[in-house]
């Protein structure tokens, strides 16, 4: 990497093989010449396998994916009334920098299970080894604050992939990694366990022991294609992410529109009124159980699960609210509204698990 020393104190950089200037973002560990395509790591070596998936989609093609993606997921959701009065704009091309990770896993687990009820309550002892080749994809930036990139890269596979040529990427921005291959494996590996750690939690009642072994066979730097489009209706700006990769959407935005708005207003009142009559009901429950005398520990917990789903409604309603009054909805590819963080049919299947 060559640099110009200019009077003002600038730093201008110089690609080493075509001697194009460019600027460094502060952050970047491996960069590629917008003009030539010579991929160097900051400190100055070479990178030698420098891959790029096909882009499928041209101009006019994003377009119609997304005007195609927008009437199926309002059809889900919000209804397609609004579709009649939308704006596509121009679709935005970028390069997103990504690591491919091979690597042999190892895992172990431990956990317990329950099964029956009542007196036939019984723990089971769950245990398993495995042994496989795996592929993590690996963001090669710090921060995926760019709309739909997190979904971009688990939509993504080995198919298409060519070795990295700069007239393949339309003279569209190429964007520098800002982690360097020895970072990579340890991000991919925390990506498998907490995966994992997921998946078994959802199989079993407790996971009690978690282990993974990894050990990385080959790391890739790869360029991806995203396409950003943003759409006009009534003034509001809203956004669509597709993979040029795939040619499909992956994640995208609709207006919250008075038929998504009175679908939620009625989902939280009957929320509310179930809330409120667990709530009322549990004294009552409570009080027949001791005057009943009854000497059974799962009739007990009853009113807790009473309270503990009563509970579960109120904030449930609380969240269909901030929906109706809200001025976009988020819908994945398949147009499923994207969970942030709570799930309500999670939730009451970890309470039945709890009182069986």
């Amino acid at each position: 990497m060559a640099t110009d020393e200019e009077s003002s104190g600038l730093v201008q950089y110089r690609c080493e093989m075509c001697n194009a200037p460019y600027p460094l973002g502060a952050d970047d560990v491996i960069s590629t010449c917008p003009y030539c395509g010579y991929t160097f790591t900051v400190g100055g070596s070479v990178m030698k396998e420098h891959l790029l998936l096909s882009n499928k989609l041209a101009e006019d093609e994003v377009k119609t994916v997304v005007a195609d993606w927008i009437r199926f997921a309002a059809s889900k959701s919000v209804g397609t009334r609004f579709t009649r009065e939308i704006e596509i704009g121009t679709p935005s091309l970028q390069w997103i920098p990504i690591f491919r990770v091979n690597a042999q896993c190892d895992t172990y687990h431990f956990g317990a299970d329950q099964k029956g009820s009542g007196n036939n309550k019984r723990w089971e002892k769950v245990e398993a080894r495995d042994s496989q080749q795996t592929t993590e994809w690996v963001l090669a930036r710090r921060h995926a604050a760019t709309f739909g990139i997190q979904e971009l890269i688990e939509s993504l596979d080995d198919s298409g992939t060519q070795a990295f040529d700069i007239k393949q990427t339309g003279q569209a921005p190429v964007l520098n990694s800002e982690i360097g291959e020895d970072d990579a494996p340890i991000r991919a590996r925390h990506l498998k366990s907490e995966r994992d750690r997921a998946d078994l939690n959802k199989k079993m009642t407790k996971l009690l022991d978690y282990r993974l072994d990894m050990t990385a066979d080959a790391c890739t730097y790869v360029h991806a294609p995203y396409w950003l489009v943003r759409y006009e209706h009534r003034g509001g700006t809203f956004r669509v992410a597709v993979s040029g990769a795939t040619g499909r959407v992956v994640l995208g935005e609709l207006p919250v529109t008075k038929r998504y708005r009175v679908k939620n207003w009625l989902l939280s009142f009957f929320m509310l009124i179930g809330s409120a009559l667990l709530f009322q009901g549990t004294p009552y429950v409570t009080y027949a159980i001791f005057a009943g005398g009854s000497s059974d520990g799962d009739v007990a917990l009853i009113p807790i699960a009473m309270v503990a789903i009563g509970a579960i409604l109120f904030f449930m309603a609380y969240v269909f609210v901030g929906k109706a009054l809200g001025y976009e909805i988020e819908l994945t590819a398949d147009a499923k509204e994207r969970e942030e963080g709570f799930s309500f049919t999670d939730s009451i299947k970890g309470l039945e698990e709890r009182i069986r």
